[in-house]
């Protein structure tokens, strides 16, 4: 039973959490979705499209996508302003925890599969550079995306509606952590799938293409073709984007592993308001993954250049088509 004094630094704490995912989440949600629809537009293309690093990274975008109008603003209505579509009805949160689980991981997937490529097409192994090919790239993606969805069709079963104690008692769609083979399946792809491996594999595959084009600098100090610059530049975006995600994933893998570990322990009122509030801050953290559009525009003139190009293009077009919807007012008043 609470006092009046530790009733208020609950409300306090839940207070802070629901604002958090108001206007932290809102404006996170906003730049996300504006990152991920423009990396789509500059990967596709004709100077990335036909990189197999790049093909990579454009579906690793289109997954983001999909993922934050699943996950990220579910979560958001659901925290920050008491609505839950999932409400209605069990199978909308059964199929909400499947997309948002499929996607996250396909994401990841591809986002190492970029670093890989990087490393491959780094390599003095003339032999490996097969597998950085365009069509080589393709059949991973198809394969990728049918095993992802395919292994992961147990999430459907585990997905329940629960009073979630750590939010005021809410009604949250979530993983049946009770039952052992459900607790089992969200430890991994909650802490290591989705936590652990993807930062860490990229950082290392990242690294390991540094010391490979440095290597290869120091050989070909003259050689400063397009073609160079591309890759070099396609290299530096993978690794900014590795450290990036090192410092937003693994807080909240960190977190995850600690909260299934300890699911079973008796925890007061406060205790559970504190872990909401720490459980939103390092789950917004996580959201920075989605930004990673910032970083390529940081880390690459190249990229910089052709998205500034497309943003005009589309600029002219919205011109085009408002002068175009005027003359036509413009005649329809005449008539």
């Amino acid at each position: 039973m609470l006092n009046t004094n530790d009733d208020s630094i609950v409300s306090k704490y839940n207070f802070i959490s629901e604002k958090l995912t108001k206007y932290v989440g809102v404006c996170l949600y906003i730049l996300c979705l504006f990152g991920t629809t423009m990396n789509i537009l500059t990967f596709m293309r004709r100077t990335y499209k036909s990189r197999a690093c790049s093909l990579y990274l454009l579906f690793a975008s289109i997954c983001d996508f999909i993922h934050l109008n699943f996950g990220s603003l579910s979560n958001i209505l659901q925290y920050g302003f008491h609505y839950d579509w999932t409400i209605t009805s069990v199978a909308y949160c059964q199929i909400k925890n499947y997309f948002v689980y499929v996607f996250t991981i396909i994401s990841a997937t591809f986002t190492i599969f970029a670093s890989i490529d990087r490393y491959i097409s780094s390599s003095r192994k003339v032999h490996c550079w097969i597998f950085s090919k365009q069509s080589i790239a393709i059949r991973c993606i198809i394969i990728s995306i049918l095993f992802w969805f395919i292994i992961s069709i147990p999430i459907i079963f585990c997905s329940i509606r629960i009073h979630h104690s750590s939010h005021n008692e809410q009604m949250v769609c979530s993983i049946n952590s009770k039952r052992m083979s459900c607790f089992f399946i969200q430890i991994v792809y909650s802490c290591i799938l989705n936590g652990f491996i993807p930062p860490i594999s990229m950082l290392v595959f990242g690294l390991l293409t540094c010391i490979n084009y440095r290597e290869l600098r120091r050989r070909c100090p003259s050689d400063s073709s397009r073609v160079k610059q591309i890759n070099y530049q396609l290299t530096s975006m993978l690794v900014l984007q590795s450290i990036k995600s090192s410092f937003t994933s693994l807080p909240y893998s960190i977190f995850n592993t600690y909260a299934l570990l300890t699911i079973e322990l008796d925890r007061s009122p406060m205790y559970q308001a504190k872990e909401n509030l720490i459980h939103q801050i390092v789950y917004l953290l996580f959201w920075s993954n989605y930004t990673s559009f910032f970083v390529y525009l940081y880390s690459s003139d190249i990229f910089r250049k052709h998205w500034l190009t497309h943003l005009k293009r589309i600029v002219c077009c919205l011109k085009l088509f408002k002068h175009q919807q005027s003359k036509y007012h413009i005649r329809s008043d005449r008539i």
